[in-house]
């Protein structure tokens, strides 16, 4: 009998949990690198209601800002229940972030006019006067992170690696954030 000597079941990734200003870097990271993300609410009988959704800006402390319709579905979800769980990718072989947080909407002049891009006029045609416009808050609370060690490119010859020689390989970096 053969005695392999491989631990197919051994999880080769790195656990690092962040909390406060670490947490929050990690978060910026990740969303910098994919910023499309599935934006969640709960629907109508607590059903989970995603939709991809265009994070527009990560400030210093880990809040995520959204433009969307103030009329949308998603509004009327959160005027119901402001919680949301954020999903993120980055790319096939990149990092992955789930968010737990709270939501804000915000109409503010002066907050619609610091995020506005002119892209934004295909779906505000009146620019950033449309009075249908919403910023929606993200407050992170928690989350989790899947992170690959030198980016997507080296994850994927790593498991080209894997694939051909038949052994595992390092997954990453694993971790809980705490904001």
């Amino acid at each position: 009998m053969q005695d392999d000597s491989r631990n197919h079941d051994r999880d080769v990734s790195t656990e690092e949990d962040l909390s406060g200003p670490a947490a929050a870097q990690k978060i910026a990271d990740l969303v910098k690198a994919g910023n499309s993300c599935f934006f969640c609410t709960l629907g109508i009988g607590s059903q989970l209601h995603a939709r991809p959704m265009t994070v527009i800006e990560v400030d210093d402390g880990g809040t995520l800002w959204f433009f969307t319709e103030i009329d949308s579905l998603k509004n009327i979800e959160l005027d119901r229940d402001p919680r949301v769980t954020l999903f993120f990718k980055e790319g096939d072989n990149g990092g992955h972030l789930k968010l737990d947080g709270n939501v804000a909407q915000v109409t503010d002049k002066a907050t619609i006019h610091r995020l506005w891009s002119p892209k934004l006029r295909a779906w505000f045609t009146e620019g950033e006067d449309d009075p249908r416009i919403c910023v929606l808050r993200v407050d992170p609370i928690s989350g989790e992170y899947w992170d690959t060690r030198g980016g997507s490119l080296v994850a994927g010859l790593k498991m080209l690696f894997g694939a051909i020689t038949a052994q595992r390989v390092d997954e990453g970096v694993h971790g809980h954030l705490k904001l």
